[in-house]
């Protein structure tokens, strides 16, 4: 009895750490040469430096309408999205010499930043053990 309660913990404990699906909306596509970069940040520390998942989507004809849909499995956590168009797909944001995006960049929850990127605070989203769906709009700065 003892090892099958044992089994059963294991089980549930494995369920309660599955990853969830997070889907990135992304809106202001301004035209389709490239392809977007969403990446995932897990921490403050982390932050614009050490990402903790990346994915990228070529742009197509379908994406005409400026708008592009990326999923990401991720563990349940708290997490900052970053998404920018990579015009020239060479898998690196371009910026001008102070650091400020040359290409059209995004952030969960849409965050600002004052001087600087937005706070990781900011931009986090909850992953839970439910799908979620998160709109990032993208602006050139």
């Amino acid at each position: 009895m003892t090892r099958k309660l044992a089994l059963l913990a294991m089980l549930l404990a494995g369920n309660a750490f599955a990853d969830t699906t997070l889907t990135i909306e992304i809106a202001n596509i301004s035209n389709t040469d490239g392809q977007v970069v969403v990446t995932a940040y897990a921490s403050k520390k982390a932050w614009l430096k050490k990402p903790f998942s990346s994915k990228s989507i070529e742009l197509t004809d379908q994406h005409a309408d400026g708008m592009a849909v990326v999923c990401m499995d991720l563990p349940p956590g708290d997490y900052a999205i970053h998404v920018y168009h990579d015009l020239d797909m060479n898998g690196k944001m371009k910026s001008n010499f102070i650091g400020i995006p040359k290409e059209p960049t995004g952030v969960s929850n849409d965050a600002k930043g004052k001087f600087g990127p937005p706070k990781f605070k900011d931009a986090a989203v909850s992953v839970g053990a439910e799908a979620l769906s998160i709109p990032v709009n993208l602006t050139k700065i």
